[in-house]
């Protein structure tokens, strides 16, 4: 790769990384792209030469993050695949919590509210193919200890479902989710009626 192509690149990314942020934060529509490019001291033609408008720029934003992402989860998960179920799944959930910045309540309306079925469809694709598979691996690797009346893709989404309220862009929000997470993990685990 030339000097030139390693700075496209570089723009490329930084575009990604800045839109990432006030998307995930500020949402679709409060987020301009005139916003993203002055952050970066670049202009807006530039930066639609890299993504033609700010659809494009979102759905790869999130694929940037969510890919990155991804790959920390996982090999958080192969540094902890050992433990038992339910402090491997503490584990994960506090290092999702703590590291990914998102406001997922308001992603979810932007998606449903800006975005095409079709475009929908492209956003899920990437989200459910970043940290739900290394979720679905660890609820596969203890398959033994599950209930075998309920799916694994069930047993996944109803963890995720329970887990995201958790995930926050605050920082102070995040911090006082992951005091409690233990208590939830618990009752995800093993429910709320005496055995």
């Amino acid at each position: 790769m030339n000097v030139r192509d390693q700075q496209a690149e570089s723009t490329k990314n930084a575009i990604l990384k800045v839109a990432a942020e006030m998307f995930l934060s500020q949402g679709y529509q409060a987020t301009s792209t005139r916003k993203i490019a002055q952050e970066l001291n670049i202009t807006q033609p530039n930066m639609y030469h890299y993504y033609k408008n700010k659809k494009v720029l979102y759905i790869k934003a999130l694929e940037h993050v969510v890919s990155g992402f991804s790959d920390n989860l996982l090999e958080e998960y192969k540094k902890k695949q050992d433990l038992p179920f339910e402090e491997l799944l503490l584990e994960l959930s506090q290092f999702m919590i703590g590291n990914f910045k998102i406001n997922y309540f308001i992603m979810r309306n932007d998606i449903e509210t800006f975005f095409t079925p079709e475009e929908r469809k492209e956003i899920m694709q990437n989200w459910d193919g970043g940290y739900y598979k290394v979720l679905f691996n660890v609820f596969q690797s203890h398959k033994e200890e599950l209930r075998s009346d309920l799916a694994i893709p069930v047993q996944v989404g109803t963890f995720l479902t329970m887990l995201l309220p958790y995930i926050e862009y605050n920082d102070a929000k995040r911090k006082r989710n992951i005091a409690n997470l233990k208590t939830v993990i618990n009752i995800f685990i093993n429910g709320i009626t005496k055995n």
